[in-house]
Protein backbone atom coordinates (compact mmCIF):
# COMPACT_ATOMS: atom_id res chain seq x y z
CA UNK A 1 0.00 0.00 0.00
CA UNK A 2 1.29 3.49 -0.82
CA UNK A 3 2.08 5.58 2.23
CA UNK A 4 0.03 8.55 1.01
CA UNK A 5 0.18 10.41 4.33
CA UNK A 6 3.97 10.20 4.33
CA UNK A 7 4.14 11.27 0.68
CA UNK A 8 1.87 14.23 1.39
CA UNK A 9 4.06 15.27 4.31
CA UNK A 10 7.21 15.11 2.21
CA UNK A 11 5.62 17.17 -0.57
CA UNK A 12 4.27 19.73 1.88
CA UNK A 13 7.66 20.13 3.45
CA UNK A 14 9.22 20.53 0.02
CA UNK A 15 6.84 23.38 -0.75
CA UNK A 16 7.43 25.00 2.64
CA UNK A 17 11.17 25.48 2.20
CA UNK A 18 11.72 28.90 0.68
CA UNK A 19 14.75 30.41 2.40
CA UNK A 20 17.66 31.01 -0.02
CA UNK A 21 20.96 29.22 0.32
CA UNK A 22 24.24 30.25 -1.29
CA UNK A 23 25.87 28.19 -3.97
CA UNK A 24 28.72 28.75 -6.35
CA UNK A 25 27.79 30.13 -9.73
CA UNK A 26 29.75 29.48 -12.91
CA UNK A 27 32.34 32.05 -11.87
CA UNK A 28 32.69 30.69 -8.36
CA UNK A 29 30.83 33.57 -6.70
CA UNK A 30 28.02 32.88 -4.30
CA UNK A 31 24.51 33.24 -5.67
CA UNK A 32 21.17 32.86 -3.93
CA UNK A 33 18.94 29.92 -4.71
CA UNK A 34 15.61 28.75 -3.40
CA UNK A 35 16.10 25.91 -0.97
CA UNK A 36 13.10 24.00 -2.35
CA UNK A 37 14.69 23.92 -5.79
CA UNK A 38 18.39 23.39 -5.43
CA UNK A 39 21.26 23.18 -3.02
CA UNK A 40 24.71 23.15 -4.53
CA UNK A 41 24.42 20.39 -7.08
CA UNK A 42 21.25 19.42 -6.24
CA UNK A 43 18.44 20.29 -4.10
CA UNK A 44 18.19 20.97 -0.44
CA UNK A 45 16.30 18.49 1.63
CA UNK A 46 12.64 19.41 1.92
CA UNK A 47 12.81 19.20 5.66
CA UNK A 48 14.57 19.03 8.94
CA UNK A 49 14.92 15.28 9.28
CA UNK A 50 13.84 15.27 12.90
CA UNK A 51 10.55 16.90 11.93
CA UNK A 52 9.90 14.53 9.07
CA UNK A 53 9.45 11.47 11.22
CA UNK A 54 9.13 8.45 8.99
CA UNK A 55 8.07 10.40 5.91
CA UNK A 56 9.13 8.71 2.71
CA UNK A 57 8.27 8.89 -0.94
CA UNK A 58 7.19 5.36 -1.50
CA UNK A 59 7.45 1.84 -0.10
CA UNK A 60 10.14 -0.26 -1.66
CA UNK A 61 8.54 -3.23 -3.47
CA UNK A 62 10.50 -6.17 -4.71
CA UNK A 63 10.67 -6.98 -8.41
CA UNK A 64 7.78 -9.41 -8.26
CA UNK A 65 5.36 -6.77 -6.95
CA UNK A 66 6.48 -3.82 -9.07
CA UNK A 67 3.51 -2.36 -10.94
CA UNK A 68 3.18 -2.67 -14.68
CA UNK A 69 3.81 0.50 -16.65
CA UNK A 70 1.30 1.83 -19.12
CA UNK A 71 0.00 5.23 -20.06
CA UNK A 72 -0.28 7.44 -16.94
CA UNK A 73 -3.80 7.71 -15.50
CA UNK A 74 -3.77 11.49 -15.96
CA UNK A 75 -2.27 11.49 -19.45
CA UNK A 76 -5.32 13.04 -21.07
CA UNK A 77 -5.44 15.85 -18.55
CA UNK A 78 -1.72 16.45 -19.13
CA UNK A 79 -2.40 16.87 -22.84
CA UNK A 80 -0.56 13.74 -23.86
CA UNK A 81 -1.52 11.63 -26.82
CA UNK A 82 -2.24 8.27 -25.27
CA UNK A 83 -1.87 5.56 -27.86
CA UNK A 84 -1.81 1.80 -27.45
CA UNK A 85 0.99 1.41 -24.88
CA UNK A 86 2.67 4.77 -24.35
CA UNK A 87 2.23 8.39 -25.43
CA UNK A 88 3.69 9.38 -28.74
CA UNK A 89 7.27 10.52 -28.16
CA UNK A 90 6.77 13.77 -30.03
CA UNK A 91 3.96 14.78 -27.72
CA UNK A 92 5.96 14.47 -24.51
CA UNK A 93 9.13 16.37 -25.33
CA UNK A 94 8.13 18.91 -22.75
CA UNK A 95 10.79 21.56 -23.20
CA UNK A 96 12.09 21.41 -26.76
CA UNK A 97 12.61 24.90 -28.11
CA UNK A 98 11.42 26.47 -24.86
CA UNK A 99 12.98 29.53 -23.32
CA UNK A 100 13.66 30.11 -19.66
CA UNK A 101 14.22 26.40 -19.08
CA UNK A 102 16.69 27.09 -16.32
CA UNK A 103 18.24 30.01 -14.45
CA UNK A 104 21.90 29.26 -15.10
CA UNK A 105 23.12 31.82 -12.57
CA UNK A 106 21.28 30.01 -9.82
CA UNK A 107 21.80 26.51 -11.14
CA UNK A 108 25.11 26.49 -13.02
CA UNK A 109 25.87 23.97 -15.73
CA UNK A 110 29.20 23.24 -14.04
CA UNK A 111 29.50 23.51 -10.25
CA UNK A 112 32.94 24.58 -9.04
CA UNK A 113 34.19 23.86 -5.53
CA UNK A 114 37.55 24.40 -3.86
CA UNK A 115 38.07 22.64 -0.56
CA UNK A 116 40.78 21.44 1.79
CA UNK A 117 38.57 18.54 2.86
CA UNK A 118 38.26 15.02 1.50
CA UNK A 119 36.22 14.20 -1.59
CA UNK A 120 33.95 11.19 -1.94
CA UNK A 121 32.72 10.06 -5.36
CA UNK A 122 29.71 7.84 -6.05
CA UNK A 123 28.80 6.28 -9.38
CA UNK A 124 25.45 5.19 -10.79
CA UNK A 125 22.90 4.34 -8.08
CA UNK A 126 20.06 3.32 -10.41
CA UNK A 127 17.27 3.39 -7.86
CA UNK A 128 18.77 0.99 -5.33
CA UNK A 129 18.15 2.72 -2.02
CA UNK A 130 19.11 -0.27 0.12
CA UNK A 131 22.54 -0.68 -1.44
CA UNK A 132 23.12 3.08 -1.54
CA UNK A 133 22.49 3.57 2.15
CA UNK A 134 24.45 0.44 3.12
CA UNK A 135 27.44 1.67 1.10
CA UNK A 136 27.44 5.18 2.58
CA UNK A 137 27.07 3.73 6.06
CA UNK A 138 30.01 1.36 5.55
CA UNK A 139 32.16 4.30 4.46
CA UNK A 140 31.12 6.47 7.39
CA UNK A 141 29.52 9.08 5.12
CA UNK A 142 25.96 8.66 6.38
CA UNK A 143 24.31 6.06 8.63
CA UNK A 144 21.33 4.10 7.35
CA UNK A 145 18.38 6.35 8.25
CA UNK A 146 15.02 5.39 9.66
CA UNK A 147 13.48 6.76 6.47
CA UNK A 148 14.86 8.35 3.29
CA UNK A 149 13.96 11.89 4.30
CA UNK A 150 15.73 11.44 7.66
CA UNK A 151 19.19 11.11 6.10
CA UNK A 152 22.02 12.40 8.28
CA UNK A 153 25.47 13.39 7.05
CA UNK A 154 28.42 12.12 9.10
CA UNK A 155 31.40 13.08 6.89
CA UNK A 156 32.07 16.53 8.38
CA UNK A 157 33.29 19.11 5.87
CA UNK A 158 33.89 16.57 3.09
CA UNK A 159 32.37 16.85 -0.39
CA UNK A 160 30.38 13.99 -1.92
CA UNK A 161 29.93 13.98 -5.70
CA UNK A 162 27.52 11.60 -7.41
CA UNK A 163 28.04 11.37 -11.17
CA UNK A 164 24.37 10.87 -12.01
CA UNK A 165 21.90 8.15 -12.90
CA UNK A 166 20.08 8.10 -9.60
CA UNK A 167 16.99 6.76 -11.35
CA UNK A 168 15.79 3.79 -13.43
CA UNK A 169 16.62 0.06 -13.56
CA UNK A 170 15.26 -0.70 -10.06
CA UNK A 171 12.26 0.01 -7.85
CA UNK A 172 13.43 2.50 -5.22
CA UNK A 173 13.65 5.65 -7.31
CA UNK A 174 11.67 7.95 -5.04
CA UNK A 175 13.43 6.78 -1.90
CA UNK A 176 16.81 7.46 -3.52
CA UNK A 177 15.77 10.95 -4.62
CA UNK A 178 14.30 11.81 -1.21
CA UNK A 179 17.41 10.51 0.55
CA UNK A 180 19.86 12.45 -1.63
CA UNK A 181 17.96 15.70 -1.11
CA UNK A 182 17.84 15.21 2.66
CA UNK A 183 21.53 14.26 2.72
CA UNK A 184 22.43 17.48 0.89
CA UNK A 185 20.64 19.54 3.51
CA UNK A 186 22.23 17.66 6.39
CA UNK A 187 25.70 17.98 4.82
CA UNK A 188 25.24 21.73 4.44
CA UNK A 189 24.35 22.09 8.10
CA UNK A 190 27.54 20.22 9.02
CA UNK A 191 29.78 22.29 6.72
CA UNK A 192 29.96 19.60 4.05
CA UNK A 193 28.51 19.44 0.57
CA UNK A 194 26.64 17.02 -1.68
CA UNK A 195 26.88 17.52 -5.44
CA UNK A 196 24.72 15.37 -7.72
CA UNK A 197 25.45 15.81 -11.41
CA UNK A 198 23.00 14.85 -14.14
CA UNK A 199 23.22 11.43 -15.75
CA UNK A 200 21.90 10.40 -19.13
CA UNK A 201 18.90 8.75 -17.47
CA UNK A 202 17.85 12.01 -15.81
CA UNK A 203 18.33 13.98 -19.04
CA UNK A 204 16.44 11.41 -21.12
CA UNK A 205 13.55 11.39 -18.67
CA UNK A 206 13.34 15.19 -18.73
CA UNK A 207 13.35 15.18 -22.53
CA UNK A 208 10.75 12.37 -22.77
CA UNK A 209 9.26 11.06 -19.50
CA UNK A 210 7.91 8.01 -21.29
CA UNK A 211 11.15 6.87 -22.87
CA UNK A 212 11.74 3.13 -22.63
CA UNK A 213 14.52 3.44 -20.05
CA UNK A 214 12.25 5.11 -17.51
CA UNK A 215 9.64 2.40 -17.01
CA UNK A 216 10.52 1.71 -13.36
CA UNK A 217 10.62 5.40 -12.46
CA UNK A 218 7.33 6.07 -14.27
CA UNK A 219 5.74 3.11 -12.50
CA UNK A 220 6.62 4.58 -9.11
CA UNK A 221 5.40 8.03 -10.07
CA UNK A 222 2.09 6.63 -11.32
CA UNK A 223 1.70 4.53 -8.18
CA UNK A 224 2.24 7.66 -6.09
CA UNK A 225 -0.32 9.61 -8.21
CA UNK A 226 2.42 11.89 -9.54
CA UNK A 227 2.25 12.81 -13.21
CA UNK A 228 5.51 11.92 -14.97
CA UNK A 229 4.87 14.77 -17.41
CA UNK A 230 4.51 17.22 -14.51
CA UNK A 231 7.82 16.01 -13.09
CA UNK A 232 9.62 16.25 -16.42
CA UNK A 233 8.28 19.75 -17.10
CA UNK A 234 9.17 21.04 -13.63
CA UNK A 235 5.58 21.53 -12.51
CA UNK A 236 6.25 19.15 -9.63
CA UNK A 237 8.98 19.90 -7.02
CA UNK A 238 10.73 16.65 -7.86
CA UNK A 239 11.05 17.81 -11.45
CA UNK A 240 12.44 21.15 -10.29
CA UNK A 241 15.14 19.19 -8.51
CA UNK A 242 16.03 17.07 -11.54
CA UNK A 243 16.00 20.04 -13.92
CA UNK A 244 18.39 21.99 -11.66
CA UNK A 245 21.11 19.34 -11.51
CA UNK A 246 24.48 20.49 -12.88
CA UNK A 247 25.92 18.66 -15.86
CA UNK A 248 29.42 18.49 -14.39
CA UNK A 249 31.46 19.54 -11.37
CA UNK A 250 35.03 20.60 -10.74
CA UNK A 251 36.20 19.99 -7.18
CA UNK A 252 39.80 21.12 -6.67
CA UNK A 253 41.69 19.49 -9.56
CA UNK A 254 39.13 16.72 -10.07
CA UNK A 255 36.50 17.00 -12.81
CA UNK A 256 33.31 14.93 -12.55
CA UNK A 257 30.85 14.20 -15.36
CA UNK A 258 28.60 11.24 -16.08
CA UNK A 259 30.26 10.01 -19.28
CA UNK A 260 33.42 12.09 -18.95
CA UNK A 261 33.89 13.20 -22.53
CA UNK A 262 34.45 16.96 -22.85
CA UNK A 263 35.92 16.70 -26.39
CA UNK A 264 38.83 18.77 -25.15
CA UNK A 265 36.73 21.91 -24.63
CA UNK A 266 37.77 24.54 -22.11
CA UNK A 267 35.67 24.96 -18.98
CA UNK A 268 34.23 28.23 -20.29
CA UNK A 269 33.43 26.78 -23.72
CA UNK A 270 31.87 23.65 -22.25
CA UNK A 271 29.75 25.72 -19.90
CA UNK A 272 28.57 27.98 -22.72
CA UNK A 273 27.80 25.04 -25.03
CA UNK A 274 25.79 23.25 -22.37
CA UNK A 275 23.73 26.32 -21.55
CA UNK A 276 23.11 27.22 -25.18
CA UNK A 277 22.14 23.68 -26.15
CA UNK A 278 19.65 23.19 -23.34
CA UNK A 279 18.17 26.66 -23.79
CA UNK A 280 17.61 26.00 -27.49
CA UNK A 281 16.42 22.39 -27.46
CA UNK A 282 15.76 21.33 -23.89
CA UNK A 283 17.23 18.34 -22.13
CA UNK A 284 17.12 16.31 -25.33
CA UNK A 285 19.63 18.68 -26.95
CA UNK A 286 22.50 17.03 -28.84
CA UNK A 287 25.00 18.51 -26.37
CA UNK A 288 23.50 16.05 -23.86
CA UNK A 289 22.02 13.33 -26.05
CA UNK A 290 24.50 12.72 -28.89
CA UNK A 291 26.35 9.38 -28.62
CA UNK A 292 29.64 11.23 -28.13
CA UNK A 293 28.27 13.69 -25.55
CA UNK A 294 29.32 14.30 -21.96
CA UNK A 295 26.36 12.21 -20.74
CA UNK A 296 26.14 9.45 -23.33
CA UNK A 297 29.58 8.37 -24.60
CA UNK A 298 30.09 4.62 -24.27
CA UNK A 299 33.65 3.48 -23.70
CA UNK A 300 33.25 0.47 -25.99
CA UNK A 301 31.76 2.26 -29.02
CA UNK A 302 34.20 2.09 -30.62
CA UNK A 303 36.83 2.81 -27.95
CA UNK A 304 37.35 5.07 -24.92
CA UNK A 305 36.85 8.72 -25.87
CA UNK A 306 40.44 9.70 -25.08
CA UNK A 307 41.70 7.04 -27.48
CA UNK A 308 39.29 8.07 -30.25
CA UNK A 309 40.63 11.62 -30.10
CA UNK A 310 43.99 10.34 -31.33
CA UNK A 311 47.55 10.81 -30.10
CA UNK A 312 49.03 9.34 -26.96
CA UNK A 313 46.13 8.43 -24.62
CA UNK A 314 47.79 9.70 -21.45
CA UNK A 315 48.70 12.99 -23.11
CA UNK A 316 45.18 13.41 -24.49
CA UNK A 317 43.66 12.80 -21.06
CA UNK A 318 46.05 15.26 -19.45
CA UNK A 319 45.18 17.91 -22.04
CA UNK A 320 41.43 17.35 -21.69
CA UNK A 321 41.68 17.57 -17.90
CA UNK A 322 43.83 20.71 -18.04
CA UNK A 323 41.27 22.36 -20.33
CA UNK A 324 38.68 22.11 -17.54
CA UNK A 325 41.16 23.27 -14.88
CA UNK A 326 41.77 19.80 -13.53
CA UNK A 327 44.28 16.96 -13.45
CA UNK A 328 41.87 14.06 -13.09
CA UNK A 329 38.54 13.16 -14.72
CA UNK A 330 36.01 10.97 -12.89
CA UNK A 331 33.08 9.39 -14.70
CA UNK A 332 30.28 6.91 -14.14
CA UNK A 333 27.92 5.59 -16.84
CA UNK A 334 29.60 2.30 -17.67
CA UNK A 335 30.08 -0.59 -15.22
CA UNK A 336 31.11 -3.21 -17.77
CA UNK A 337 34.34 -4.56 -19.15
CA UNK A 338 36.48 -2.07 -21.07
CA UNK A 339 39.40 -2.91 -23.35
CA UNK A 340 42.18 -0.35 -23.86
CA UNK A 341 44.53 0.10 -26.79
CA UNK A 342 47.55 -0.92 -24.70
CA UNK A 343 46.00 -4.34 -24.06
CA UNK A 344 44.89 -3.72 -20.48
CA UNK A 345 41.34 -4.36 -19.34
CA UNK A 346 38.94 -2.90 -16.83
CA UNK A 347 36.84 -5.74 -15.39
CA UNK A 348 33.12 -5.19 -15.00
CA UNK A 349 31.84 -3.98 -11.66
CA UNK A 350 35.17 -2.57 -10.47
CA UNK A 351 36.40 0.94 -9.78
CA UNK A 352 39.31 1.56 -12.12
CA UNK A 353 41.90 4.20 -12.94
CA UNK A 354 44.36 4.72 -15.76
CA UNK A 355 47.42 7.00 -15.73
CA UNK A 356 46.08 8.65 -12.58
CA UNK A 357 44.05 10.75 -15.01
CA UNK A 358 40.80 8.89 -15.67
CA UNK A 359 38.76 7.19 -12.93
CA UNK A 360 35.78 4.92 -13.70
CA UNK A 361 33.40 4.68 -10.75
CA UNK A 362 30.21 3.07 -12.06
CA UNK A 363 30.43 -0.38 -10.50
CA UNK A 364 26.92 -1.59 -11.36
CA UNK A 365 25.79 -1.44 -7.74
CA UNK A 366 22.03 -1.53 -8.34
CA UNK A 367 20.25 -4.86 -8.14
CA UNK A 368 18.92 -3.92 -11.55
CA UNK A 369 22.49 -4.30 -12.84
CA UNK A 370 24.08 -6.35 -10.05
CA UNK A 371 27.73 -6.21 -11.08
CA UNK A 372 28.67 -5.40 -7.46
CA UNK A 373 27.17 -4.23 -4.18
CA UNK A 374 28.78 -0.82 -4.54
CA UNK A 375 31.99 1.13 -4.04
CA UNK A 376 32.96 4.71 -3.27
CA UNK A 377 36.06 6.59 -4.37
CA UNK A 378 37.68 8.38 -1.42
CA UNK A 379 40.07 11.16 -2.44
CA UNK A 380 42.41 12.52 0.21
CA UNK A 381 45.07 15.19 -0.06
CA UNK A 382 47.81 15.13 2.56
CA UNK A 383 48.14 18.57 4.13
CA UNK A 384 51.89 18.20 4.68
CA UNK A 385 53.05 16.90 1.32
CA UNK A 386 50.20 18.23 -0.77
CA UNK A 387 49.99 14.84 -2.49
CA UNK A 388 46.70 13.13 -3.21
CA UNK A 389 45.56 9.53 -3.10
CA UNK A 390 42.39 7.70 -4.05
CA UNK A 391 41.03 4.69 -2.22
CA UNK A 392 38.12 2.40 -2.98
CA UNK A 393 35.71 1.72 -0.12
CA UNK A 394 33.33 -1.19 -0.67
CA UNK A 395 29.97 -1.91 0.92
CA UNK A 396 31.68 -4.44 3.17
CA UNK A 397 33.85 -1.67 4.59
CA UNK A 398 36.95 -3.10 2.89
CA UNK A 399 39.32 -0.41 1.67
CA UNK A 400 42.04 -0.60 -0.98
CA UNK A 401 44.34 1.96 -2.57
CA UNK A 402 43.50 2.64 -6.21
CA UNK A 403 46.03 5.41 -6.91
CA UNK A 404 48.64 7.55 -5.19
CA UNK A 405 50.33 10.66 -6.50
Amino acid sequence: MIRKSSLALALALLAACSQPEAVGGPDGEATAVDADLAFDSGVASPTDASAAGDAAWLPRPDASTAPDVGAPPDAAQAGLDVGPGRPDAASVVVDAGATGIRDWARYPAIVQVDTSSDIWALGDVHADYDRLTALLAAAGVAPVPASPSAAQWSAGTAVLVCTGDLIDKWYQNLDVLSFMQALASSASAAGGRVVVTMGNHEAEFLADPYNTKAVDFVAELNAASISPADVASGKHPLGQYLRSLPIAARVNDWFFAHAGNTSGASLATLDANLRAGVDALGFGAPVLSDPDSILEYKLDTPAPWWEVQGGDPATTLAQDAAAVNAKHIVQGHQPGKVLFSDGTTRSKGTAYQKFGEIFLIDVGMSLGVDDSTGALLHIHRDAGSGKSSAQVVKATGATSTLWTE
